[in-house]
């Protein structure tokens, strides 16, 4: 076993759970935003992805695995729609989160606030499949295979020629997607504010052609090179077609910024009406 497969796993987490959290306290300080708006985030994606959407396509999926093996036009099929309803159950969350907790001004840093929040969910989701993934290994060496039943054995052999065959620095690539997620989860969150700041239904419709167009470059590469590339240099192919929508959504953030900074509730006098993006309490 490599022991660095070992450190690299343990430092993707940590990144996965401490990046989010730091660019909300960020945003808490800079901003004056409350977590609150964080916690809608985190909420909201635990309620329209973990909780609703994940576990209905793993039973679907599970009921047609026969039709899906068979017939490439239908697994392709099965990629569009997951995919779409992604972007669907997503963006239609932030848009009921916007319409219905937010009683304050929505404003450009509460929204991202909250897009940390609802993409930070996302990555402490994968921040917890990958300790597990590093306690599995870890539990996979320490287990004697002469002291199991055969069959037992065998999947232990198994399991450990398949983390032999991973590259110490292979989850270092999962964390780097999921910081290019972040930006884009957040880059959704200012999208979807303008149909409240610009009063214009376009906007959402664009977050929902946004993140679906995101999900099916990644899913169709896999599903499309996996048969003709290493997983190695696959993964590396799909994260260099991520980066430049990841900029892009950095561009998004910056060019829908608040063309007048945000007033900090301290600086307000007494008695005077909080502008926008200044939190009350």
């Amino acid at each position: 076993m490599d022991t660095r497969l070992l450190v690299t796993l343990g430092l993707v987490a940590a990144v996965e759970i401490l990046v989010p959290l730091g660019l909300a306290l960020w945003i808490a300080r800079r901003g004056h935003v409350s977590w609150k708006f964080f916690g809608y985030g985190v909420a909201v994606f635990a309620l329209f992805q973990l909780f609703t959407r994940i576990p209905a396509l793993q039973i679907v999926q599970g009921l047609i695995a026969g039709t899906l093996q068979q017939s490439a036009l239908y697994r392709y099929g099965w990629i569009v729609l997951a995919a779409f309803t992604a972007g669907l159950f997503e963006e239609g969350g932030r848009y009921l989160a916007y319409r219905f907790l937010w009683k304050e001004d929505k404003t450009w840093s509460r929204a991202l606030m909250y897009g940390v929040g609802h993409g930070g969910m996302e990555c402490f989701y994968v921040a917890a499949l990958v300790v597990l993934t590093l306690v599995n290994i870890v539990a996979i060496f320490q287990v004697d295979p002469a002291t199991l039943p055969a069959d037992q054995a065998l999947l232990i052999h198994q399991a450990r020629a398949e983390v032999a065959l991973m590259s110490w620095w292979q989850p270092l690539l999962g964390g780097l997607e999921r910081m290019m997620a972040l930006a884009i989860q957040v880059s959704l969150s200012v999208l979807v504010l303008q149909v409240f700041t610009r009063r214009q239904g376009f906007w959402w419709w664009l977050a929902l052609a946004y993140h679906t167009v995101v999900d099916l470059v990644a899913a169709l590469m896999a599903g499309g090179l996996s048969t003709v590339l290493p997983a190695e240099t696959l993964a590396l192919v799909i994260e260099a077609a991520l980066l430049p929508l990841a900029l892009f959504s950095l561009w998004i953030i910056w060019r829908l910024r608040p063309r007048e900074p945000e007033v900090p509730p301290a600086s307000l006098a007494e008695g005077s009406v909080a502008p926008n993006g200044a939190d009350s309490a």
